[in-house]
């Protein structure tokens, strides 16, 4: 919970130090400004809704792996192995709120939004057929020297 307004500015990149058990995954990143979930000091719309405990989401973007290192050239994940994944989202000028929180979620598919990564490296994702779709282990890093990070401007 923060003790005071905190105003992000600018840009924003998630580094992520990541490794799948398949060659193919995707990777959303999102930033979130959580609203404090005690009624008695609850924000409200103009036109009363409460949010107390709302989740408004401030920043997203998603990234397919495999053009991790560009867009001309796919590369497939070498399996277990941990990888840098390079995130930038849109930039962004918000001010959290005292007594609100700073979210980030991480996670490896926004469908429908976005569509399915069959977790498989296949030439042409479009032409994956159903075999292509399997289960996949994702594990992002934290800590040391490979520990993922968000870098962004405070003001």
């Amino acid at each position: 919970m923060l003790e005071k307004d905190l105003t992000l500015c600018g840009e924003i990149i998630a580094n992520l130090f990541v490794s799948t058990d398949r060659t193919d995954a995707d990777w959303v990143v999102k930033l979130i400004d959580v609203f404090p979930g005690d009624t008695a000091n609850h924000e409200q719309t103009p036109d009363g809704v409460q949010l107390a405990n709302h989740h408004m989401l401030v920043r997203s973007e998603i990234l397919r792996g495999r053009f991790r290192n560009g867009f001309t050239t796919p590369e497939p994940f070498e399996p277990n192995k941990a990888t840098e994944v390079r995130i930038p989202l849109q930039a962004v000028n918000h001010t959290f709120k005292k007594g609100h929180k700073l979210q980030i979620q991480l996670q490896s598919t926004w469908f429908p939004l976005f569509d399915r990564n069959p977790q498989n490296f296949v030439e042409n994702i479009f032409e994956a057929d159903e075999t292509d779709y399997v289960k996949a282990m994702h594990t992002v890093y934290e800590g040391g020297e490979s520990g993922s990070f968000i870098r962004f401007t405070v003001r």
